[in-house]
């Protein structure tokens, strides 16, 4: 029960990290590019197109983030291993002997 709760937790978080490493710089670019208009800035055109380059590069940057943090998870998940019981040590004190 824990571990479905937990997928889907994670499921969510990782859907949200997603769209906002997608959704963020595609936003603030678009803001900073209201600024380089023709008449304000001497090659708008081309200040436009560095900021589209700044938004790829930080959207790519943002979702090899998203893939490393999920691999991090896969190997916690591998390294944690299926929950085990463990038997109690026979000759502790206070059992009776066998």
């Amino acid at each position: 029960m824990r571990d479905c709760w937990f997928t889907r937790k994670l499921q969510r978080r990782t859907a949200l990290a997603v769209v906002a490493s997608l959704a963020v710089p595609w936003a603030v670019g678009d803001f900073f590019k209201g600024f380089h208009q023709p008449g304000l800035v001497n090659d708008a055109t081309r200040a436009q197109l560095l900021i589209d380059y700044l938004v790829i590069g930080a959207s790519l940057f943002g979702l090899t983030m998203v893939g490393t943090w999920l691999i991090g998870c896969w190997v916690v998940a591998v390294m944690r291993g299926p929950r085990r019981e463990a038997d109690a040590f026979p000759g502790a004190p206070g059992e009776p002997p066998p």
